[in-house]
């Protein structure tokens, strides 16, 4: 099996010059290095074939290459290291709100538990869970068995309660 991946990267290696275009062409409007994205392919590629999730017949098709599995791949690969970095810089700009001292934000933050507290008890319960853990009506749903439709109709009355109470003050 080693000696089969071997000779596909070395049928890759030998026409670089496209590879590399591809990848510039795939990263052209993003900070990732087409040379990088290539190599991150060269990786995965021979990982998957050597954990038997890619087989040799997919990358050569009559013994020639299959390009538009090479791009399909190398796509994704792309969309995977901007979903890394997005997640890194979202996760740094947190840091830097939550580090800076902003007024506004905390007042925002107060103002809304006191309305919260104000709710009935189910409402008060079911939208702190939705605001502090789940962030989806879906999920909390199927979490506490409450049925959807009244997870989100409870979830949507708080929210147009807080802006209604929010436009008062």
């Amino acid at each position: 099996m080693s000696t089969e991946i071997d000779n596909i990267l070395h049928i890759l290696i030998r026409d670089e010059k496209t590879w590399l275009n591809m990848a510039e062409e795939i990263s052209s409007s993003s900070k990732v290095p087409a040379k990088d994205l290539l190599h991150d392919f060269y990786i995965a590629l021979h990982s998957k074939i050597d954990s038997g999730k890619v087989k040799i017949n997919d990358i050569l098709y009559n013994d020639s290459l299959n390009k538009a599995f090479i791009y399909k791949m190398m796509h994704n690969i792309f969309i995977d290291n901007i979903r890394n970095d997005k997640d890194i810089l979202i996760d740094k700009e947190l840091k830097n709100i939550i580090e800076a001292d902003n007024e506004p934000y905390f007042d925002i933050e107060k103002v809304v538990d006191e309305i919260v507290n104000e709710f009935y008890w189910f409402d008060r319960k079911l939208f702190n869970l939705y605001r502090k853990k789940f962030h989806s009506t879906r999920k909390l749903s199927a979490a506490t068995n409450i049925s959807h439709v009244v997870v989100w109709r409870t979830i949507n009355n708080c929210i147009k309660e807080i802006k209604k109470k929010i436009n008062e003050k």
